[in-house]
């Protein structure tokens, strides 16, 4: 009767307690991303021609932001009046101001001479137009441009089939000098707004230039009201990190004779962690000081990210099959683990690289990011084809 028994043996002798474990890990794992895109501009410095199309700046912002608005430089050949117009939008749904400019381009009929990409979406609206500026070769500093007094409106979609036509008394309001200098509104609620500035003159054919520095500044600093709750999470998660490396050093420490070749695996993928948060954080903290991100330090914490989710992975697979538990050493199958490891690193390196360099609706990092869903189901096959048991 034993004879008739099958034995069963096992080629993965950690599958009965670790495997469910490792798939969960690795699952866990392919959700954690770094940042979806480069943290929002709070400050621009634009070069406008009499053949530039108007400025259509965008960015999330809390309530009571100012934007300031000031021309630091102008060349006038020749005699000629600008004409300023502005209008803030603010938008209730973040999903229809994603493409802002490629509506832009392709509802000239729908907006009409107005300024605003969609004038058939909700939202609220604040608008002015200056008085015209005399620009000339005497002319020794641009004037300031003066905060103008006005109640947001919301947009009222013209009836179907009309053009909409616009009214310039709508612009006529009330300026005052605020006590920013240079400041020509303010947010009133808190959420994503759209700038648009139009300059024109009254010559088509003049030959001049303005260069316009853009400051949205708000009561927390230049960052956006998105990317604010990011910042504090990478604080904290980096406090997380250094006391889960110094409790794990004071382990280590302290069983310094039993400590196995996979805690050393462990403690690259803390202190890794560790290093990912402090650069995302120290991002952010120069993105809310300065106003504008640094892409060398950006592209440098997702090449971390990109090694720590790498190790982690591997030591997901690794320990699966037993390696500095019961195995000293993983034989050929180490070359497919390393092999795989340098496969997913490059990926990732490239999709973090693409995600922060490419915007947010960017078709290279979504191909990129489903070469790596495809790599941790290959990653989960492995492991479930090497824990498998065996007949005999």
């Amino acid at each position: 009767m034993a004879a008739a028994v099958s034995m069963r043996t096992w080629s993965c002798p950690t599958t009965g307690v670790f495997y469910p474990w490792a798939v969960l890990c690795v699952v866990l794992l392919s959700t954690i991303n770094a940042v979806v895109a480069a943290p929002e501009t709070g400050v621009w410095k634009i070069t406008i021609v009499n053949t530039s199309r108007p400025l259509l700046l965008r960015k999330s912002m809390y309530k009571d932001t100012n934007i300031e608005l000031k021309v630091v430089r102008f060349g006038c050949p020749e005699e000629v009046n600008f004409s300023i117009h502005w209008y803030l939008k603010y938008y209730p749904c973040n999903n229809e101001y994603n493409n802002i400019e490629e509506m832009y381009e392709r509802t000239p009929l729908n907006r009409g001479e107005g300024l605003d990409p969609n004038p058939l979406g909700q939202g609220e609206y604040i608008e002015h137009k200056y008085s015209p500026i005399t620009c000339n070769r005497k002319l020794q500093s641009f004037p300031r441009l003066k905060k103008a007094k006005a109640d947001p409106r919301p947009v009222s979609p013209p009836v179907q089939g009309e053009v909409p036509v616009e009214n310039d008394t709508k612009w006529i309001t009330e300026e005052y000098d605020s006590d920013t200098p240079n400041v020509i509104a303010t947010t009133w609620k808190d959420g994503p707004y759209l700038l648009v500035v139009k300059i024109e003159s009254n010559k088509q054919d003049a030959n001049w230039n303005l260069t316009v520095n853009v400051v949205m500044k708000g009561r927390h600093g230049y960052i956006s009201i998105t990317e604010w709750p990011l910042m504090i999470f990478y604080m904290v998660m980096c406090i997380v990190y250094i006391l889960y490396a110094l409790l794990w050093f004071i382990w280590a420490a302290c069983y310094w004779k039993d400590l196995l070749r996979i805690q050393f695996w462990i403690a690259g993928v803390i202190f890794l962690g560790m290093v990912e948060k402090a650069v995302f954080c120290a991002e952010y903290e120069n993105t809310n000081a300065v106003g504008s991100a640094s892409p060398g330090l950006l592209i440098f914490a997702e090449l971390v990210s990109a090694l720590k989710r790498t190790l982690a992975r591997l030591l997901v697979i690794i320990v699966s099959l037993g390696y500095g538990i019961i195995k000293p050493r993983l034989g050929q199958v180490m070359h497919r683990v390393v092999g795989l490891g340098i496969l997913y690193f490059a990926f990732a390196s490239i999709e973090g690289v693409l995600r922060i360099t490419g915007g947010r609706d960017n078709g290279p990092a979504l191909i990129t990011a489903i070469v790596l869903a495809v790599l941790d189901s290959c990653a989960i096959w492995f492991i479930s084809f090497q824990c498998t048991p065996q007949q005999h």
